[in-house]
């Protein structure tokens, strides 16, 4: 039977994580799926680990390539019309996929359909709800701030053809920048109800540290971002983003550096009082 939804699960020497990920698929309430994980060079025991679930899982090797990479090579070689991602180390709730291809099926006009995620802190202890989000035309919200979690998004498979696929330049953020060109270009569904987990891991990428932030304003200054975000907003949002990667080059000890983002973002929102008070300060210290 051709399956409905591809599940693409990229991986990275995760063998204390994947098998809850694998299971949470194969315990979904919607069974019309097939699983492609896309192992992206792992040196430890990830391959003999997936062999076990032998026909349940189609496996993709290929040299460390990046997450962008991985992905886009579970998009080229799945069959799906829609594609689903779990990230390794995270897990889905039951009626994940069975609500979110309802709601899809409900809106042939929504591009995507994602939901809210709980999550698992690094000290064991459980956050039921994060961030909500909001269904519709929603590229001025995720704009202003991203609520959509890659473990928690569907998406058709027609938007990739429109869009094109993760943007290889982009080592972090690379989700948040698909999101908002399939926003861009179509409404999006959301389930304000926790429908995936997303698990804390030390060894992950954290968007609020520099680099992060580097590639969140290389995202939001793509040049269509421009044509479609009103001014102001526009302006606040890259001034904001400016501020921290300027605290950020403070903390490091680079004030030339730190100046310049700081200078930036005051141009854009020139009553940003938090960011006149770390001006100042970086022509003191």
């Amino acid at each position: 039977m051709q399956p409905v939804v591809s599940v693409i699960i990229p991986t990275y020497n995760r063998e204390k994580y994947i098998q809850k990920a694998l299971d949470s698929v194969l315990a979904q309430t919607y069974q019309r799926f097939e699983i492609v994980v896309v192992d992206d060079g792992s040196t430890d025991s990830t391959r003999t680990m997936i062999s076990a679930y032998k026909e349940s899982v189609h496996y993709l090797y290929q040299e460390n390539q990046g997450i962008s990479k991985a992905r886009n090579a579970g998009i080229r070689n799945c069959h799906g019309d829609y594609i689903a991602f779990l990230d390794s180390d995270d897990y889905w709730l039951p009626e994940k996929t069975e609500l979110q291809i309802a709601l899809l099926q409900k809106h042939p006009e929504y591009g995507m359909a994602a939901s809210r995620c709980a999550s698992v802190r690094l000290d064991g202890s459980f956050r039921e709800k994060n961030r909500p989000g909001t269904s519709g035309w929603v590229l001025e919200n995720l704009f202003q701030a991203n609520f959509i979690r890659t473990s928690a998004a569907i998406i058709r498979r027609e938007c990739f053809d429109r869009v094109g696929l993760f943007d290889e330049e982009l080592k972090e953020c690379e989700e948040y920048d698909l999101w908002l060109r399939i926003a861009a270009h179509y409404p999006v569904g959301f389930i304000n109800r926790s429908l995936a987990v997303y698990v804390d891991n030390a060894e992950g990428v954290s968007i609020d540290s520099l680099s992060g932030r580097l590639y969140r304003l290389k995202v939001l200054e793509k040049e269509y971002l421009k044509r479609k975000i009103p001014s102001k907003m526009y302006g606040k949002r890259i001034a904001n983003t400016c501020h921290y990667i300027g605290r950020h080059y403070l903390a490091k000890g680079d004030r030339a550096m730190g100046r310049n983002y700081l200078i930036k973002a005051q141009r854009l929102n020139p009553l940003y009082i938090k960011n006149i008070l770390y001006l100042g300060l970086s022509l003191v210290i």
